[in-house]
């Protein structure tokens, strides 16, 4: 394998599925409607259908004020609720969509909306026992973190987690100790999503249906391979700076017209695409990860049938070694011989 071109061409290979990210946009849409839906609901409710407030110039700072008030009558419920609804909704639909992308990145033929269905449903059992696998997984990687952090606390080195608010204002957090805390973070947390996303692959490539198999399995092949960890790595950093750009430029449109107001909201939405491309991303990079580790299905069979080949029937005239060697090494019924014996 070759991790500089896997960087190259995962990218590209995600990006390409636009049908795929197509799907991927509305699911996204969906989990923010319902995530939104607590504070939609009573702000409609309250202010009408209009953008501007009632007829109110947009935006309307009576609008503004008496949403602030509608907001505090919730309380911190009311605002909780709907973060942790579309987490929980995040979360559900990453098993459920898990094996319709996995099999696309895998197949070469047309986008179907009815196949990506059928093997969503069909992997959606073994993608949630490995989604539990992952998270009890998750667990001693937490705890070596946590080690870490306190060991160093002890030893009196600084970490992001451990610098008190004065330093954040008056100096700057990052020093050599902090950032290399920050970089083992890093590690530990590649570690732990490439090699959940690596067994994903193992389970539709190989029709797998023990699902800590091959957890365990996809973790011991990144152990083994640096190379493809870091790649994996320098790609979540490459779409965490990317997606952090394409916010900055959401950020830098003025809400000052409701044409404006969907201007924001179409920019959103590219965010959210670059997010989810470089998400699919990663999974074509654990593709290329799987087939270069994967040992190759079809000549190891082939290579028993051969002396078997040459050996004669009872009572057969045995071929011109020329001629026997250029009609039996094409021949079907080899494998089958070999899984036979």
């Amino acid at each position: 394998m070759k991790p500089l071109r896997s960087l190259v061409t995962a990218p590209l290979k995600a990006f390409s599925e636009l049908k795929l990210l197509g799907v991927l946009l509305v699911a996204n849409l969906c989990v923010a409607l319902v995530q939104s839906a607590p504070l939609l609901l009573p702000a409609l409710g309250h202010f009408g259908h209009s953008l501007a407030g009632q007829g109110r110039p947009f935006p309307s700072p009576e609008a503004l004020v008496d949403f602030s008030k509608l907001l505090a009558q919730g309380g911190g419920p009311f605002l909780a609720g709907p973060f942790l609804l579309g987490f929980l909704f995040s979360i559900a639909l990453q098993p459920v969509l898990a094996g319709g992308i996995v099999s696309r990145l895998c197949s070469q033929e047309r986008f179907s909306l009815t196949d990506f269905a059928r093997t969503c449903a069909g992997q959606l059992g073994r993608n949630l026992r490995l989604l539990g696998w992952a998270f009890l997984g998750l667990l001693p990687l937490v705890g070596l973190a946590v080690l870490v952090t306190v060991l160093m606390a002890r030893a009196q080195k600084p970490t992001l987690f451990t610098l008190e608010g004065e330093q954040w204002v008056l100096d700057s957090p990052f020093s050599f100790w902090s950032v290399a805390h920050l970089a083992l973070l890093g590690v530990l947390f590649a570690l732990w999503r490439s090699s959940f996303d690596l067994a994903r692959v193992q389970l539709f490539a190989e029709d797998q249906r023990k699902t800590r198999l091959a957890a365990w399995r996809a973790l011991k092949q990144l152990v083994r391979s640096p190379g493809a960890l870091l790649g994996y790595l320098v790609l979540g950093v490459a779409g965490l700076l990317a997606v952090l750009a394409f916010a900055r430029l959401h950020a830098a449109v003025e809400v000052t017209s409701t044409g404006k107001a969907w201007l924001a909201l179409g920019v959103a939405q590219l965010v959210a695409v670059v997010r989810l491309g470089f998400s699919v991303a990663s999974t074509a990079f654990t593709v290329d990860v799987y087939r270069a580790m994967a040992p190759l299905p079809v000549p190891a069979p082939e290579e028993k049938p051969a002396p078997a080949a040459q050996m004669p029937a009872p009572g057969a005239e045995v071929p011109a070694p020329e001629e026997g060697a250029g009609e039996q090494a094409p021949s079907p019924t080899a494998p089958r011989t070999a899984e036979a014996e």
